[in-house]
């Protein structure tokens, strides 16, 4: 049986039945090879999707619980400005004087309650009576007085 293409077909030659035999098991293979790796490549792909999914699961379950730890350390250096500003840090020289340097210069009473404000935060919050988001809010509004204060004492000596 001689092959002939497409092209070499009489038109009236293209409907008969030995064309279409000719089509169906000459080009079958290539058909099948095609639907077999089709098929192989779409289940690959649903196998990496589905281990894609259960890495990504994984990481935002591990990523929920490293969101307290920025804020407990974000918590521990407002703590530490806020004892700066208010208490200084205490050195002893060498001819045994004390200096306190960072020290914030503001009325003592204002001083006197906003360290009383710290503590109360500072033990609600080791006790467990309040989270560790409502203790960094806390010392953010207490830094924020900080500034206030400071700045209503730079305008009354002017």
């Amino acid at each position: 049986m001689q092959k002939f293409t497409l092209y070499q077909k009489e038109p009236y030659q293209l409907l008969t039945g030995l064309f279409i035999k000719e089509l169906i098991y000459g080009h079958m293979g290539f058909v099948f090879c095609f639907l077999v790796i089709g098929v192989v490549v779409a289940s690959l792909l649903l196998l990496i999707d589905d281990q894609q999914t259960s890495r990504l699961e994984k990481i935002l379950i591990k990523a929920r619980s490293i969101q307290p730890f920025f804020l407990i350390r974000s918590a521990e250096q407002k703590l530490q400005q806020l004892n700066t500003l208010l208490y200084g840090n205490i050195t002893i020289t060498d001819d045994g004087r004390t200096i306190a340097q960072g020290r914030i210069n503001i009325n003592e009473g204002a001083r006197q309650i906003i360290i009383s404000q710290l503590n109360a935060l500072t033990n609600n919050y080791e006790y467990g009576r309040i989270n560790i988001k409502d203790y960094h809010t806390g010392l953010n509004e207490l830094l924020a007085t900080i500034k206030k204060v400071k700045v209503l004492n730079f305008e009354q000596i002017k």
